[in-house]
């Protein structure tokens, strides 16, 4: 095996290695509101949050595969955890493709160990100006920013406005999250741990190269030209923003059919023909069903990451009806792994509903994830209905 290959053979095993302190740990997380500082230290010493960027600033460049499989790993531990590695290593994709050299060096130099990415695209308010060398952010509101409490730069979305009210551009902006002030609002019911706090500016001046049109670096058209011959970041970056939110809720599945069979043998049965329900036909259908549920999910998530690893292998950037249909691959696998869960916890009785209880936790973490209006299973197959339909898909940005 090549060392590129044994590196991301490694990177993975490392995340499978962290997953019995996670659960160990899961209790804390969500008592918390945010990951423990032990969970983030292993995460930073096994490079999970540098899996995606640029090596020239300390970061591994690893396939989306090899991103995917790691996140599904950790987030068999804990969703939160889940959650957070995936989103903070995404935004390190986003950052890297989205932004020029001189902003890269601006966030990077003497800084590779330190920094972590945490932002929000839409924004529930955004007052913005054009100034010189510039843009003033008078007042800026954003919920659901994930990681909050452990970021040192953010980037987050800013629309633009012209003097008729049209929507013209939409901006993304980066700066250090020192200059945000962080709401204590995360009181949620499930991926608790995430410190997933509203964040607000408030008079904020963002230069120039801080800010780029993300319309643009959805088509592919990135500022990062000196990144142009690696072939990680030709890679399409909303499937791959989507594809981040949806993984964690593949290690929750899993994690919650490992824990009913591993509780299995010396449960007994009531009203249903025998002694133990391992022992019971319905048992046997259930187990079986929500185990190839979970694999065709798995199946769904890996083929977009593989399908995107293909596209950016040859350095070109993934066409538009490809990326619908990875939102629908994408949505799908979401659908299945809620009746996987269903099944699951419907064979569980009533035990899951006392609070500790782990089976209790992937539901809340996975009714909280799966509401994510990117993830829906229904507005990503309608959109890739109309592609096959030869229409137009209804998502502005995919």
């Amino acid at each position: 095996m090549n060392k590129v290959l044994q590196k991301e053979v490694d990177i993975v095993e490392k995340a499978r290695s962290l997953v019995s302190g996670l659960r160990e740990r899961a209790n804390e997380t969500e008592k918390i509101r945010q990951i423990p500082e032990a969970s983030m230290q292993e995460f930073k010493d096994a490079g999970l949050f540098k899996m995606l960027r640029p090596k020239r600033y300390g970061g591994q460049e690893v396939s989306m595969r090899t991103y995917s499989e790691v996140i599904v790993e950790i987030s068999r531990g804990c969703g939160s955890s889940g959650w957070i590695v995936a989103l903070c290593a995404i935004r390190e994709l986003m950052v890297a493709q989205s932004f020029s050299e001189k902003t890269h060096k601006e966030i990077f130099d003497g800084k590779e160990d330190s920094v972590l990415f945490a932002g929000v695209y839409e924004p529930r308010q955004c007052i913005a100006k054009k100034v010189d060398g510039g843009y003033l952010i008078e007042e800026g509101f954003w919920m659901f920013c994930s990681g909050s409490l452990h970021a040192t730069w953010g980037y987050f979305g800013m629309p633009i406005i012209d003097d008729e009210g049209n929507l013209v551009d939409q901006i993304l902006m980066t700066l250090p999250f020192d200059e945000l002030e962080i709401m204590d609002d995360w009181h949620v019911l499930g991926l608790k741990g995430t410190g997933s706090n509203s964040v607000k500016m408030h008079n904020t001046f963002i230069p120039d190269h801080r800010c780029t049109s993300f319309v643009e670096a959805l088509d592919g058209n990135f500022e990062s030209t000196h990144l142009r011959d690696i072939p990680l970041y030709h890679t399409a970056l909303f499937p791959s923003l989507i594809l981040s939110l949806g993984l964690p809720a593949l290690g929750l599945v899993k994690y919650a059919l490992e824990f009913f069979r591993e509780t299995l043998p010396n449960r007994r049965a009531v009203h249903m023909g025998v002694d133990f329900i391992k022992d019971a036909a319905s048992t046997h259908a259930t187990l079986a069903s929500a185990s190839l549920k979970i694999d065709t999910a798995q199946m769904h998530f890996y083929r977009v990451a593989d399908e995107l690893d293909r596209w950016a292998s040859e350095k070109k950037y993934m066409d538009r009806h490809e990326r619908v249909k990875t939102l629908a691959d994408i949505g799908y696998a979401n659908e299945v792994l809620k009746e996987a869960l269903d099944l699951i916890l419907e064979a569980s009785g009533s035990g899951y509903v006392y609070d500790g209880h782990p089976l209790q936790r992937i539901y809340r973490d996975f009714s909280t994830l799966h509401s994510h209006r990117s993830l829906s299973p229904i507005i990503t197959k309608e959109n890739y209905g109309r592609v096959l339909a030869g229409l137009e898909s209804n998502a502005v940005r995919y």
